[in-house]
């Protein structure tokens, strides 16, 4: 018996198909499946909230719900646009401003090379410029006749 088993089993092996790898589900297959939404007449349609108001008060309510969709959305495009002009408004601001610091900047260095100059043409023993520093106080202080660090007497 099970050798005719195995003979059965094998003869009718001849006539099934080779195995195949399956294929891979398409995105059409994957997608989910959905329907076009049913129109219907915008003016006969009544919202969940509408339900059971007379249709004077569902127009009302209506009305108010649109004012306010607008006015939420007038007040968003101006705190846009604030937005927008304030932003203008510092970019021009510091333009102007970077302009003047500029030139401050350029005033200072010019000082300070002045000084530069003078302080190196003291150092050189340079004819009409003398002094700098803190020299007369040192030679007062060297006399005497000032302070009390150096043994001076106040009069």
């Amino acid at each position: 018996e099970a050798a005719q088993s195995i003979s059965s089993a094998s003869s009718s092996a001849s006539n099934r198909p080779p195995l195949l790898r399956r294929s891979r589900a398409t995105a059409g297959q994957l997608a989910i499946k959905s329907f076009a939404p049913r129109m219907e007449d915008p003016k006969r349609y009544t919202m969940a909230k509408d339900t059971g108001k007379s249709q004077r008060q569902a127009i009302l309510d209506q009305n108010r719900r649109e004012y306010k969709r607008e006015h939420k959305a007038a007040t968003r495009e101006l705190r846009l646009d604030a937005a927008f002009i304030e932003n203008e408004r510092r970019r021009d601001k510091e333009k102007r401003d970077s302009k003047a610091r500029e030139q401050r900047n350029k005033n200072f260095a010019w000082l300070e090379e002045e000084q530069a100059t003078m302080n190196q043409q003291i150092r050189m023993g340079g004819g009409l410029l003398t002094g700098g520093g803190i020299g007369a106080a040192k030679a007062k202080a060297r006399s005497g006749t000032i302070g009390i660090k150096k043994g001076g007497k106040w009069r």
